[in-house]
């Protein structure tokens, strides 16, 4: 028997999520305006809601922190939402993956640096970036696409590991925050050291120049 809900519960549940909303988003935004580990006092003020309010939506604060590590998570996978023309040269389908990597890593910066701080103590965190790896390495290799068959299953590996490290986000806080290269030259750099590992796992074979074999 399916139970109805009448007006007041919908309401109510309806007020619950904006309450819910509205934390989460207070949560997301002391992050990205630089404070990696806000206390439920500071997200209550940004909020504009009670200290007691936070704790009656989120148990600790450990769940508030994923609720908002998980929605930039679902966030950051409409950077490679669009699909890739393997018509196009290897080279070219790597550049575009840098290209969107890059732009994603300059809004998720500042989640990724909350993340590492509980990285190590919190479970729910570390299979998030865990996944967060994961799903990177997958669309490096889905960039790269049929080329890959032209390597051995070794020599795959090793190009897209190398790609991965060269790629990867603690690169590109290297580049802007240890050495303050500015967005556009770190990417033309991240892209160029990306190119020449390509060519040199290629170095052996010719690559194709137009589209990958099919």
């Amino acid at each position: 028997m399916i139970k109805k809900v009448d007006g007041r519960t919908a309401k109510g549940l309806r007020i619950k999520q904006q309450v819910e909303q509205g934390i989460l988003t207070a949560y997301i935004d002391l992050i990205r305006e630089g404070s990696p580990t806000p206390t439920a006092r500071d997200t209550a003020r940004r909020a504009q809601l009670s200290f007691r309010v936070i704790f009656k939506h989120f148990a600790t604060l450990s769940e508030l922190r994923f609720a908002a590590i998980s929605r930039i998570e679902v966030q950051s996978r409409g950077f490679y939402a669009e699909r890739i023309s393997y018509d196009e040269p290897v080279e070219r389908r790597l550049e575009q993956f840098i290209y969107r990597q890059t732009r994603m890593f300059e809004i998720i910066t500042p989640f990724r640096r909350a993340a590492l701080i509980v990285e190590s103590t919190d479970p729910l965190v570390a299979a998030a970036m865990k996944r967060a790896r994961n799903g990177a390495i997958h669309e490096i290799e889905r960039a790269l696409g049929p080329a890959l068959k032209l390597l051995s299953p070794s020599q795959g590996r090793r190009l897209v590991t190398n790609l991965h490290v060269v790629c990867a986000w603690p690169s590109w806080e290297t580049l802007r925050a240890h050495h303050g290269v500015p967005p556009l030259q770190a990417r033309r750099l991240v892209t160029q050291m990306a190119l020449s590992i390509l060519r040199d796992a290629f170095s052996s074979r010719k690559m194709p120049a137009k589209g990958d074999p099919k």
